[in-house]
């Protein structure tokens, strides 16, 4: 039976004591601030006051993090005259106008990828068609250091090494050389720019703030701001502006995108500065604020009588138009979607950039078939076979064994994409097919009605009254490994339990136990998966000897015919000829009293 949807009047709240400390330090303060907002403390209205007690004769830069939100403060501050709002895109981009007002700064998205596609033989030493189906994957890693290392200011090849660990880029040869070769190039050509160009040439070029001076800057959304949005802001003080940061740690979700985790600290830290909460929270009904408290106990309620409730072991049918449900990954969305258009309710998942990104794995595989079954050559016997190339290159990089080189979050991402265009791909035979049906399931503008699918990644910033967790088991990710990245996951799961204002819900799992790519048994799957991708293509199974993997193996040859080895021992310090013929000996199911690799 499906669940009547509540509607709740909106409540107007007195100013809280945090809200008036922060309004009296404008006022009467004299250094920086830094407002930690927890989720749904009236963090642009508390702005919006604040920006009404400076003094009309102070230029005020207000930034945000998208254009939306800087269309809803603009009709907020319209009688403001003094105040500036803008992105931090568009702040840069008025950099590049003011100090090369003859240039033509024509936005153009593709800028580095048409200079690539132009330029590639004449860039890099190595024979590109030698690469095969490694091609796109090359360049797309040319692609990734030009816009981390724009974000992160990188001048070096060892600054680039820098993102290559962070973000776990599988290079291939020269991309770190191509990519700062393209950015020479680029910082050069002024009368077409990309994004990254908005916030990156300012610094490259060392150009001047000319009338961007101000007396009072306040940024919001402060966490996700990557390193040359941050300097960025820097460039605009002048003696005695007073820098207000507001936002909140616990919601940063941007690292993989560029953000800089430490943003936050670096704020923190100039000289002068002062931090000052903002810690109840005006979205979430009482239970929900003491569900999230659990992740950041700094949260409050605010008493406003709303309790809430948290729901458990939730059907898919009861979730109604209006509601929000969100999950971690895209896979289990897209399955959600098709269970709500075979229920006949209407349904939209936002994200269009996820959508893109899809179709370019698709179109990266060459073929016009899809062979799903995967047995004949085509769209996903490429996928996979990309997929089980990267781990065994993960296996032999870390010395790691199979299980955990599919644990890692690049597999895992990976896997994820390529379900997703499983589910997508029900019925359709074509690669053409399915970039149709991408293009209708998310679509380039969010729609107004119907049941709203997210990533939590694209629900930052929204709230409804029911909000759906699909798969809650999969925060925090079983791949999360590093600090930066652990701290990321818990970061999500706060933001998904925030957006929700009066229902929390977490969807039953038995519909999406095919979604836990760590579980033992989807692991066996992908096993008879690689079986037949490399009968299609006619390659052999690639073993990785290692000391994780061959100490994988021979447990498992242990515990499959004791005769073949009654004590091993294994002390891999290297794996020399002797160790790996003794290796292929076990192998070959030889009786031996000891085997010493």
């Amino acid at each position: 039976m499906a669940r009547k949807k509540k509607t709740v009047e909106k409540i107007e709240y007195p100013w809280s004591k945090y809200q008036l400390d922060i309004f009296d330090y404008i006022e009467h303060g004299q250094g920086h601030l830094v407002v930690e907002a927890a989720a749904g403390s009236g963090k642009t209205s508390t702005l919006v006051k604040s920006l009404e007690l400076i003094p009309e004769t102070k230029k005020v830069l207000l930034t945000a993090f998208n254009t939306d939100i800087v269309k809803e403060l603009e009709k907020k501050t319209k009688d403001l005259k003094n105040v500036d709002t803008k992105t931090l895109h568009g702040l840069g981009l008025a950099f590049l106008k003011k100090n090369f007002p003859e240039k033509k700064l024509v936005l153009t998205p593709f800028k580095y990828d048409s200079y690539l596609q132009e330029n590639i033989s004449d860039l890099t030493s190595i024979n590109t068609y030698r690469l095969g189906g490694k091609y796109f994957k090359y360049l797309d890693n040319i692609k990734k250091y030009i816009n981390y290392g724009r974000f992160y200011l990188c001048e070096t090849v060892k600054d680039l090494d820098f993102i290559q660990d962070r973000y776990d880029i599988e290079t291939i040869a020269d991309e770190k050389e191509i990519a700062l070769e393209a950015l020479r190039w680029g910082k050069e050509e002024l009368d077409y720019i990309d994004y990254g160009d908005m916030i990156w040439m300012p610094h490259v070029l060392y150009l001047k703030p000319l009338g961007l001076l101000y007396d009072f800057i306040m940024v919001d959304e402060c966490q996700d701001m990557n390193k040359a949005e941050r300097e960025l802001i820097l460039k605009c003080f002048k003696m005695g502006t007073r820098l207000v940061s507001v936002g909140d740690s616990q919601q940063m979700l941007y690292s993989f995108a560029g953000g800089d985790p430490q943003s936050f600290n670096a704020l923190k830290s100039i000289p002068n500065t002062v931090c000052l909460p903002l810690s109840i929270s005006y979205r979430c009904a009482s239970k929900i604020v003491d569900f999230a408290k659990r992740i950041v106990p700094s949260i409050e309620p605010n008493n406003d009588g709303r309790v809430g409730e948290i729901l458990h072991d939730v059907p898919l049918d009861v979730v109604c138009d209006g509601d929000m449900v969100l999950c971690r990954n895209n896979a289990p969305l897209v399955q959600a979607y098709n269970t709500f258009l075979k229920l006949g309710k209407k349904a939209f998942i936002r994200g269009k950039d996820i959508g893109a990104n899809l179709k370019t794995l698709v179109r990266s595989t060459r073929q016009d078939k899809l062979n799903a079954d995967l047995k004949d050559d085509g769209v996903f016997v490429r996928l996979y076979d990309d997929l089980f190339v990267s781990r065994n290159k993960l296996m032999d990089k870390f010395g790691i064994d199979e299980e955990t080189a599919i644990k890692s979050q690049q597999i895992q991402s990976k896997l994820d994409s390529i379900k997703a265009l499983e589910i997508l791909s029900e019925g359709l035979t074509t690669a053409e097919e399915v970039m149709a049906k991408i293009d209708e399931i998310f679509p380039a503008r969010d729609k107004k009605d119907g049941i709203a699918l997210s990533t939590v990644h694209k629900a930052k910033g929204l709230e409804a009254n029911n909000v759906y967790i699909v798969c809650n088991s999969l925060m925090p990710s079983k791949s999360a490994k590093k600090d930066w990245e652990i701290k990321q996951e818990y970061n999500l799961m706060y933001v998904a339990y925030t957006r929700a204002k009066n229902t929390l819900g977490f969807i039953d799992e038995k519909e999406f136990e095919q979604f836990d790519f760590s579980n033992s048994n989807n692991i066996k799957i992908l096993k008879r998966i690689e079986t037949q991708v490399n009968q299609v293509l006619n390659k052999s199974t690639k073993i990785v000897l290692n000391e994780a993997n061959v100490k994988t193996i021979i447990r498992n040859a242990q515990k499959i015919n004791k005769d073949i080895l009654t004590s091993a021992t294994v002390s891999m310090n290297s794996m020399g000829k002797r160790k790996v013929n003794a290796f292929s000996d076990l192998l070959k199911n030889k009786k031996t009293k000891k085997v010493k690799l």
